[in-house]
């Protein structure tokens, strides 16, 4: 383990200088960038960019605005070139130019606004992102779902970005009733999930059914899987972006009705005579609420105790000078009350609330000769609370917080090595407590500083990409030593044949200062998080992977990679903790996973599908301190999300007519859990005979000595910890929508069925001993299950 990690940071410090001596090469090249705009100021995301020699040739260069609407064109030639600017919606723009040796021009654009008026056309833009990435990333690995994706994809009730995530490559699920996931073999509280770039810690309703993220609200969700460069940090398997869609700035209403919730969002932008006192060039905001309707619907006849809802805003800028600002806020929960049941009818009354809070704002600066800088600052938290009003001497409560303040800043000059630095810096508290009849049964709080700073570089050398860097990421608990932990990354990417094919490898270390406590294998529950301190180690992931990416063009993308990763500091519960000893609640193991990917994709103007296989293999490593021995001897087996093959065909297909059909099979392998080797009765003497005699539970013997059956307690014998298998699981989704346009607007029929053809996936065993032989029973997950709503669209 130790030689594994002194490697990677031994290729990371190589790298870094090895960068840092080339930050000075340049050739006889020149570079291109710029900004789009409409003729209202506003930015234009996803415009394409052509550089051809001349009018009508073949390009020779082409790049797709970012959501900042900024594009740059590295390695132009010196001859005389035509910029083509177009994007659909828009007129195009047409340049000529001519560059000098080094030179980095910058172009901005602007593109009058133009309405087309189409029957049921739907276009999409010939360069995806992976298409983006592919060219301008070494070693990332990220795959992106947009709205329109996001819409058509089969999903339970309604469009949910977490449940989105279940069909990429390396992505793993337990069970239909969570939208937690797991990456690459790592647990679902190694995945940070941001919105908008702040972490959220327990993104979910209805105890992890849906998830928090209001579909009407999303423009897109990008999931970084592997390969992370020097800027992403704070867990150690996935990155989840979810991005917030301000509107066109326009005043746009949506109405949304599920079988669950009732959903709206109203968007525009300011008035003039508004972004002249605030000294914008343009602004956009929108807002969005949503909430379950079951408890008003149902009032007049009974009591619904259940109700969840949320709401979210988001608003963006930009000034005179070209910065953008931009704010978005989040609040919502689930209320769970059932204190006004009659006690006689419902002998355990409970009130049970939780939910999350966020808020943050950015500002964005293009500098002159081409770099970003970017400052975050932002406040996220999670509390539950569970109260019985029976009981006043019980208490339940968790929670954890997070205030955040980041700056990067990214340098790109005409030729030569592209350099990124930043830090960031954050506090973070946890609160957590069980209390019954006076005793404390678990608990726990604590609070610490922590911070972060990176410095990567990127250099393309020909055919070559290369990018290194470290990253420093320390935190300070507070009455707790100090932790500070070293990560450097390299990623290398070689291009081959005219561009299109590429091999591609990296390799780095991760860090991470958190745990949640929830146990993975229940389907349905909330995450109970601690901070690295006296209870819990912090992790370390030592992670390489290597592959192969196929960009041929015409809608066509491949990627395939193996990777490998070890874990150290993963914990799990202490079922021998000693009760007098509050730092022995957890225990600390380790674990590695490998595996292989597969992505293949293809996107026309008709209809995007894709498959995904992957095949894993997963181990944790824990202490069994049960067994009462010093030392206490280790347990090595497959965590819950061990799953060997998974396999996810995605399909969605525009028919024409204002219909889109979506398709989504899954298939995969069985997932571990313990079986039973055998049972016996428990037997205990019989006081004035001495005679063993069954072990009764709250029966007499009878007068003839011969105790019913269902009186008897049995023992089981457990064989090694998942030993066992789950039978396979699959499962197909059909989604079907259609749009009726109207004076007015427009209005969105669609039709979700879960599970077509009704698959009985296992999800426990139950198993009865009093039977002879002992009977095996499974309870399944999802059954058939159709789910209409409705959208409507206010223009």
């Amino acid at each position: 383990m130790r030689r594994a990690r002194h490697v990677v940071s031994g290729l990371g410090i190589l790298s870094a200088l090895t960068l840092c001596f080339a930050e000075g090469v340049s050739g006889q090249l020149g570079s291109l960038q710029g900004r789009v705009r409409d003729s209202q100021s506003a930015t234009v995301e996803g415009a394409l960019v052509l550089i051809r020699r001349g009018q009508g040739s073949p390009p020779i260069r082409v790049s797709v605005t970012d959501d900042l609407g900024f594009y740059r064109i590295d390695e132009l030639p010196l001859d005389p070139l035509f910029v083509e600017v177009s994007r659909f919606g828009f007129g195009s723009y047409t340049a000529q130019i001519r560059l000098e040796d080094g030179e980095l021009r910058t172009l901005d654009v602007e593109l009058p606004i133009e309405v087309i008026e189409v029957e049921g056309l739907r276009v999409e833009t010939s360069r995806r992102a992976e298409e983006v990435s592919f060219e301008i990333e070494a070693g990332l690995t990220v795959r992106t779902i947009d709205a329109e994706e996001l819409r058509t994809l089969p999903g339970f009730i309604e469009a949910d970005p977490l449940r989105a995530a279940e069909v990429l490559p390396g992505v793993i699920t337990t069970n239909d009733f969570s939208a937690a996931f797991n990456v690459r073999g790592g647990s679902a509280d190694q995945n940070l999930i941001l919105l908008d770039g702040l972490p959220l810690f327990n993104p979910a309703h209805l105890g992890g059914l849906v998830s928090v993220f209001n579909s009407d609200m999303v423009k897109r969700a990008s999931l970084q899987s592997g390969g992370f460069p020097a800027e992403y940090g704070g867990r150690v398997s996935s990155v989840l972006e979810v991005e917030s869609d301000p509107g066109s700035g326009r005043f746009e209403t949506d109405a949304s009705l599920s079988l669950l919730t009732g959903r709206i969002t109203a968007g525009g932008g300011l008035s003039e005579g508004a972004k002249e006192r605030l000294g914008l060039l343009d602004a956009k905001w929108r807002v969005g609420g949503r909430r379950s309707y079951f408890d008003i619907l149902f009032a007049p006849f009974f009591d619904v105790p259940y109700r969840l809802g949320d709401l979210q805003a988001v608003f963006e800028g930009w000034t005179q000078s070209g910065d953008r600002l931009s704010f978005t806020a989040y609040s919502g929960g689930d209320v769970l009350d059932l204190t006004s049941i009659d006690s006689e009818d419902f002998p355990l009354r409970i009130d049970w609330d939780w939910g999350n809070d966020l808020v943050g704002g950015r500002w964005t600066h293009l500098r002159p000769g081409g770099g970003v800088v970017d400052v975050r600052l932002g406040y996220s938290r999670f509390n539950t609370g569970l109260a019985f009003p029976d009981f006043q001497d019980t208490d339940f409560r968790s929670g954890i917080s997070q205030a955040t303040l980041a700056a990067d800043w990214e340098h790109r000059p005409a030729a030569g090595v592209i350099t990124k630095v930043g830090f960031e810096g954050r506090r973070l508290s946890y609160d957590n407590l069980v209390v019954s009849g006076g005793t404390e049964f678990a608990g726990g709080g604590g609070s610490g500083w922590g911070g972060s700073g990176f410095a990567q570089l990127q250099w393309r050398p020909g055919e070559w990409l290369l990018e290194g860097g470290v990253r420093l990421d320390g935190w300070s608990p507070r009455d707790w030593d100090s932790s500070r932990e070293v990560s450097p990354r390299l990623a290398v990417k070689r291009f081959l044949g005219e561009g299109t094919v590429a091999l591609k490898a990296s390799v780095g270390r991760f860090t991470q200062f958190l745990h949640s406590i929830r146990d993975e294998e229940l389907p349905l529950g909330l995450d109970v998080w601690v901070l690295t301190g006296p209870q819990a180690p912090h992790v370390v992931s030592n992670q390489a992977q290597a592959g192969v990416e196929v960009s041929p063009g015409n809608g066509w993308f491949l990627s395939t990679e193996g990777y490998v990763r070890d874990f150290e500091g993963v914990v799990t519960t202490n079922f021998a903790d000693n009760p007098n000893d509050e730092f022995d609640d957890y225990v600390a193991g380790t674990g590695y996973s490998y595996g292989v990917d597969l992505f293949v994709r293809r996107s026309t103007e008709q209809a995007t599908g894709w498959l995904s296989v992957g095949f894993l293999q997963a181990r944790r490593t824990f202490p069994d301190f049960n067994t009462g021995r010093v030392p206490a001897p280790e347990v090595e087996y497959s965590p819950i999300f061990d799953r060997r093959w998974d396999i996810d065909f995605v399909l969605s297909r525009s028919l024409g007519d204002r219909t889109e059909l979506g398709f989504r099979w899954n298939f995969g392998t069985g997932l571990p859990f313990t079986q039973p080797a055998a049972s016996f009765p428990f037997l205990s003497p019989r006081v004035g005979t001495g005679f063993l005699e069954w072990d009764l539970e709250g029966e007499e013997i009878a007068e003839d000595d011969d105790p019913s059956p269902g009186g008897r307690r049995y023992g089981v014998l457990l064989n090694r910890r998942n030993g066992g298998r789950y039978p396979v699981r699959h499962r197909l989704d059909v989604s079907i929508r259609r749009r009726y346009d109207r004076g007015w607007g427009s209005f969105t029929p669609y039709l979700n069925v879960i599970n077509a053809y009704n698959r009985k996936n296992v999800l426990f065993y139950f198993f009865e001993y009093d039977k002879s032989p002992p009977v095996r029973s499974g309870l399944s997950m999802f059954p058939l299950l159709p789910t209409i709503g409705l959208e409507v669209r206010f223009r």
